[in-house]
């Protein structure tokens, strides 16, 4: 019996691998086959909608992604579909000047997420965009709050009026922080956790000791929230020509109006002005074929991605004798050592800064920081080496992104210029070590650890006893000690006293725009901001724009340009057939931070707050 169960777990075995290496063969026939295909094939029409359709969530930097971990969504938080803020970027900004673009159109159906900074970012542009005289416009099916406050950008928002999705129209919920607390389970388990931190504000440690958000934590969350949300409030309401008391009547009277409008939800956007048009499908691509030309039944369009591919150089060549300004992403959480793309590494983003301080053409650098902090130690050696290549004479010039808090301003703090979208989350300047031991957990379970040890540390970092009273003293002190020099190195960065500088730390959390007027950051700007203000410090008019990004080996780069041929977007797409795992995937995303901090005890900079709902 043992046999045939073997030989039928071996037979399943080698079939899905079987499988998998068929689909894996097949996507790499279909790349090479594409490869065939220069981007001349790719035609832009000489009248032409652009198409900003992003999937996923925008981010920074893309993680890394296994292809047939990808394909299966084995993993649906690690390999969850991103859309480059840069390449919108890009896209919108070329389109600007690109006499074949008549119109741009926001398709956001597809958008999971996006940060009010991110959007602010992506605004900007788009409002550049419009002073050339060509009009933007909105359409989809309903309007999510982060999907609405891109559309509000537009010159005209369109629904689709056969749209049945439960909360249509434009459906704001405000903004908030809700972490999840575990004291009751860890009590049950009998696991005991050790928790030492400084900053009367520092809530990244509660969910392991309380059930619910302590008092100061809820004041002083609400605080940066509320400017975000004001920031929020304020640019809907310019752009759509409404009052603030009728924003904040639409969402805190939602049922009542919605109600008025017998459920329709469409018909209620559109008659407290938030949409201008209910329109068909039919009719929403006749507007456009009068715009910009017929294709077919439908009308003249490219895709932004096939736009880049189109429009960008197929190899962005470096002039060695042009002075540069060098630009490196700094996105994710921060650990030791070497990480991959997505997240920060001590060693590995260090080596990068290490690249443009021995590039004798990188005039200046600046770092584009997208980080809820992390490791401590990890933090102190990247700002150690950007303060060497200040040193070497090079100016460092930090463009805050979403975050920027905890870890990512300890990286910040030292630079030339900060500077931050009202819209940033940062701050968070303080210190924890969370440190678990399983002694009553084992004992539950008729588990012991006992021993004799040289010393009075000997085994004090067994996690199977209790806390030694001389290692917990040890821990203590060396919280507050890297808390100190937390403070110091803000003081000396700011031009601020010890005692200022702990006045707004002490662990808060501050929006960009208050972050501002406490001098945490030297302006409101976004990344060309700092690239321009990085050219003006170094005294160099001309010059290129340098990414020094992780050099991928020939094995990365051919899965990479696997994962992003459009063979495998739709095979993606048709082989996903998972659960909604939605809560499973918050708990891991908020566990994995603390899970690893837990492998690898050390003072971190986390700030667990920054993540907004």
């Amino acid at each position: 019996m043992r046999n045939i169960v073997s030989g039928i777990w071996n037979g399943l075995t080698w079939l899905r691998v079987f499988v998998l290496n068929l689909i894996f063969l097949f996507l790499i026939v279909l790349v090479v086959i594409g490869g065939f295909s220069s981007k001349e094939s790719i035609i832009v029409p000489e009248s032409s909608a652009l198409i900003i359709n992003p999937t996923g969530n925008i981010v920074e930097q893309k993680r890394p992604v296994d292809p047939l971990a990808g394909l299966l969504n084995t993993d649906a938080t690690q390999y969850e579909s991103e859309t480059l803020l840069s390449d919108l970027l890009a896209a919108i900004n070329e389109g600007a000047n690109d006499q074949r673009i008549k119109i741009l159109v926001l398709d956001l159906d597809s958008l999971q997420g996006a940060t009010l900074a991110q959007v602010s970012d992506l605004g900007a542009a788009l409002d550049a965009f419009k002073t050339t005289g060509k009009s933007v416009y909105a359409w989809g099916g309903g309007y999510t709050q982060s999907q609405y406050f891109l559309a509000a950008y537009a010159d005209k928002i369109f629904v689709n009026d056969t749209s049945l999705q439960v909360f249509g129209g434009v459906f704001m919920t405000g903004l908030g922080v809700y972490p999840t607390f575990y004291k009751e389970a860890l009590d049950k388990l009998k696991v005991t956790m050790h928790v030492f931190k400084v900053g009367t504000y520092k809530g990244a440690v509660e969910p392991f000791l309380r059930d619910d958000m302590s008092s100061e934590s809820k004041e002083a969350n609400l605080g940066w929230l509320t400017v975000l949300w004001d920031n929020y409030a304020k640019t809907i309401t310019e752009k759509r020509g409404i009052s603030r008391t009728e924003f904040d009547q639409y969402i805190s009277e939602y049922d009542t109006l919605l109600a008025e409008a017998a459920g329709d939800a469409s018909l209620l956007a559109v008659q407290r002005k938030l949409i201008d048009e209910r329109i068909s499908p039919q009719k929403w691509t006749e507007h456009l074929q009068d715009i910009v030309g017929k294709n077919g039944a439908n009308f003249n369009q490219i895709d932004f991605r096939q736009y880049l591919a189109a429009t960008r150089p197929a190899i962005s060549a470096t002039n060695p004798a042009v002075d540069k300004i060098a630009i490196i992403k700094a996105k994710g959480t921060i650990y030791d050592g070497y990480q991959p793309e997505g997240t920060i590494g001590g060693d590995s983003l260090s080596k990068l800064i290490i690249k443009a301080r021995e590039d004798n053409t990188v005039k200046a650098l600046v770092l584009r920081v997208d980080s809820p902090g992390g490791s401590a130690s990890a933090s102190e050696k990247i700002r150690y080496e950007l303060s060497q290549l200040q040193e070497a004479g090079k100016p460092v010039v930090v463009s805050m992104g979403s975050y920027a808090a905890s870890g990512g301003y300890w990286i910040s703090a030292t630079a030339n210029k900060i500077f931050a979208s009202k819209n940033t989350v940062t701050g968070s300047i303080g210190t924890f070590m969370v440190f678990p031991t399983f002694e009553k957990s084992f004992a539950e379970l008729g588990i012991h650890s006992d021993g004799v040890g040289t010393t009075p540390l000997a085994g004090a970092m067994n996690p199977f006893n209790a806390l030694n009273p001389i290692m917990k003293n040890t821990l203590e002190l060396s919280i507050r000690n890297t808390y100190a020099k937390f403070i110091s190195l803000v003081a000396k960065g700011r031009s601020m006293s010890v005692r200022e500088v702990d006045a707004i730390g002490q662990g808060r959390v501050w929006a960009g725009a208050t972050a501002l007027e406490l001098g945490l950051v030297d302006g409101i700007g976004n990344l060309e901001d700092a690239i321009q203000s990085a050219a003006t410090l170094a005294s160099v008019t001309e010059f290129q724009r340098y990414h020094i990004e992780k050099q991928l080996t020939p094995k990365e780069l051919f899965l990479k340009e696997i994962m992003n041929s459009e063979a495998a977007a739709n095979l993606i797409l048709a082989l996903n057939f998972n659960i909604d795992s939605r809560f499973f995937q918050r708990i891991t995303a908020e566990l994995e931070p603390f899970m690893r901090m837990s492998q690898s005890p050390g003072v971190y900079l986390h700030c667990l707050a920054c993540k907004v709902q």
